[in-house]
């Protein structure tokens, strides 16, 4: 009989609950079969009989003879650093592990077995270890659940900053597009303004020669000639010298595949080259705008469609810069 299951018999188990105990614990130990006993102790198949291989293995080691106690033979093993007593080599060994101890004597002496009382306060002992345990257990795995908790929250929270961050880049970046451009357009309304002031004086300048004339007297002197009125031709300034042109495009409408507001698309285009190859410049970079929009400027309001599209942007008066806005 091992040490563990004679503890148990010991305490009051019968030897079947104590085979059932090391066997459902792997022969782990004492303190684990308890828990085991106690965890089964209402189970309807406690006392139900062992399976054959466990129960001959058993038999089998209560069959090997003893050796008979005679006078003079040694009956047990004596710690003679704390005195203790041990039936065994296994339990001397045992007690050498846990303590620390080396110095033992055989003795002639047998271990004499518990009395009840003993028993019962062992029993209580080890019950009283078993609930520390557990209770010990508890509240690590309680405080676990705290810590995975805060964690839980902390990230929670981290996220919603995260977000919150997020939302005020975008209303950020929505203002300051806003914001470029109405100065873009209070920019263009002043150079509209200031050409306008220029037709006047120029217009000013020609009736007064045409009077003049009529009148025969010499005409006034003039200044330099002054540009092409940008009324009479409904159109901004053109620029006769130019190669090239800065176009600004200014999407107002949702584009598949961006975050947040969309974003200007600048290019540098030929004055010669026609308003179909921006729009083939424009679904290039932006190819989530789709196929049907169409092109714009704000001051003077003109809107292009498909009869513009062979014209040279030089003919448009998109020389040599401009901003096109790009709607539906």
């Amino acid at each position: 009989m091992s040490e563990a299951k004679a503890q148990l018999v010991e305490f009051g188990f019968s030897e079947l609950h104590a085979d059932k105990a090391l066997q459902a614990t792997n022969n782990a130990g004492l303190t684990q079969a308890l828990d085991w006993l106690d965890a089964n102790k209402d189970s309807p198949t406690l006392d139900e009989p062992l399976e054959a291989a466990p129960a001959a293995a058993e038999s089998s080691a209560a069959a090997e003879p003893s050796a008979p106690a005679s006078d003079g033979q040694a009956q047990s093993l004596v710690c003679n650093e704390c005195q203790k007593q041990f039936k065994n080599e296994e339990l001397a060994q045992y007690h050498a592990v846990k303590s620390g101890h080396t110095d033992f004597a055989q003795s002639t002496e047998a271990v004499k077995p518990m009395s009840e009382e003993e028993k019962q306060q062992k029993l209580a002992e080890l019950q009283a270890r078993i609930s520390a345990k557990r209770q010990r257990r508890a509240e690590e795995e309680k405080e676990e659940q705290r810590k995975n908790e805060l964690l839980r929250r902390k990230a929670g929270q981290d996220h919603a900053e995260q977000q919150e961050r997020l939302k005020e880049q975008q209303v950020k970046r929505e203002l300051d597009l806003q914001r470029r451009q109405k100065e873009d357009d209070k920019r263009a309304e002043q150079r509209i303004k200031q050409q306008i002031e220029q037709d006047k004086r120029d217009r000013a300048a020609r009736l007064a020669k045409e009077k003049a004339e009529r009148d025969g007297e010499q005409a006034p002197q003039q200044g330099e000639p002054s540009a092409p009125s940008m009324l009479q031709a409904g159109l901004p300034r053109i620029s006769t010298s130019a190669t090239q042109t800065r176009l600004q495009i200014r999407p107002m409408v949702k584009i598949k595949g961006q975050d947040g507001p969309p974003r200007p698309l600048t290019g540098v285009f030929e004055a010669d080259q026609t308003l179909k190859d921006v729009i083939k410049h424009i679904r290039k970079e932006l190819p989530g705008v789709g196929h049907h929009f169409k092109l714009s400027t704000s001051f003077p309001r003109k809107d292009f469609g498909s009869q513009d599209e062979g014209k040279s942007l030089k003919e448009l008066g998109l020389v040599p810069n401009a901003a096109l806005i790009l709607t539906e």
